[in-house]
């Protein structure tokens, strides 16, 4: 999962409103999830991208 979505979040994609609410919806369906290594570290990756 991770190195499939890691690459969609690049600072350039992230100015498009729908990408962000698309990434944000994306995320509260891994919450299930929460507890996997590839989850927490997508997330991390996504909360500094968001950040940026």
């Amino acid at each position: 999962m991770d190195r499939l979505a890691r690459p969609a979040i690049t600072t350039r994609a992230l100015t498009s409103p729908r990408t962000v609410d698309f990434l944000k919806s994306f995320d509260q369906n891994l919450a299930p999830y929460a507890d996997t290594i590839a989850v927490r570290e997508f997330r991390d990756h996504l909360r500094t991208e968001l950040a940026a």
